[in-house]
């Protein structure tokens, strides 16, 4: 409870974003897995979609085509690693939101009273439960597919994303964001350890969403770099130039690899233009809210 008046305390002298996703947010969403992304971090089913198409359709996609087969196997490969890696990664998100805003001079709060109090009551049980999630996808991961490709994706889920997590949530300073592109990616590059992948499905899959999320951080207020100012002067301007990105980029792919391969990329550009689409006449809720 000590911690929880702490946070409390030292937010009251500082400049609070309220970024609440949802109007409501049990403190059920601390224990299972990809709730607390949907009610804190998304908040909409929109959002959720857009998350499917920017993530499970890219590492699903490019996995698939690294093993050339839809086998039972693969699906519950894919859902294993998905297990493991998101939770994770969301366990960082949890870090973020309650640990890290403590040292930011404008912290976006995205939890409730409620849930702070009972979070820093809780939270070694909530780091233990999450971890635990993840150490029994790995085990039934390594039953599958042996130690040898386990240990490499182990490898993956401990050291890259957790790691990665963490020195992102305490290097709060300007440059941080030049970490964050690799932090976002750390969350697709698991899905293609298992296989025999070259570096055209790396790269297609870092194009496909982490190349243009990486740009777009680097124009936010609080990181924006003067090479982006132009590109990217607000939020609202993200929505065309998402549109222009896929516009850009799918042709340019066109000339290397087959339409087959950028699948990823005609959805997502249909995507984007539908939603510069819907602007016209509405505005979906929690839009452009990071």
């Amino acid at each position: 409870m000590a911690k929880q008046t702490s946070h409390t305390s030292t937010s009251t002298c500082k400049d609070i974003r309220p970024q609440y996703a949802s109007a409501r947010i049990g403190n059920e969403v601390f224990y299972i897995p990809f709730a607390y992304y949907y009610r804190v971090r998304l908040g909409t089913v929109g959002k959720l979609l857009s998350w499917m198409l920017i993530y499970l359709l890219p590492v699903f996609w490019y996995s698939y085509l690294a093993t050339d087969s839809m086998s039972y196997v693969f699906v519950l490969n894919f859902m294993l690693i998905l297990l493991s890696v998101f939770t994770l990664y969301e366990t960082g998100y949890i870090h973020n939101d309650t640990f890290a805003t403590m040292h930011e001079e404008r912290p976006a709060i995205r939890l409730y009273e409620h849930n702070l109090t009972y979070f820093y009551s809780h939270w070694k049980q909530i780091f233990l439960i999450r971890i635990l999630y993840a150490d029994i996808a790995l085990a039934a991961f390594l039953l599958v597919n042996g130690i040898t490709v386990a240990t490499a994706l182990t490898t993956a889920c401990i050291l890259i994303v957790p790691f990665l997590f963490f020195v992102y949530n305490t290097w709060r300073q300007r440059y941080n964001v030049l970490l964050y592109p690799v932090l976002v990616f750390s969350r697709y590059i698991p899905f293609l350890l298992l296989y025999d992948a070259g570096w055209q499905l790396y790269l297609l899959m870092f194009l496909s969403f982490p190349c243009i999320n990486m740009l777009e951080r680097f124009s936010m207020p609080s990181y924006r770099f003067a090479f982006m100012k132009r590109i990217l002067p607000d939020e609202d301007s993200k929505t065309l130039f998402r549109v222009l990105y896929y516009l850009v980029v799918t042709p340019v792919l066109l000339f290397f690899f087959s339409p087959f391969k950028l699948i990823p990329f005609f959805i997502l550009g249909v995507y984007r233009i539908s939603i510069l689409v819907l602007l016209r006449f509405y505005r979906p809720r929690n839009y452009l809210q990071n």
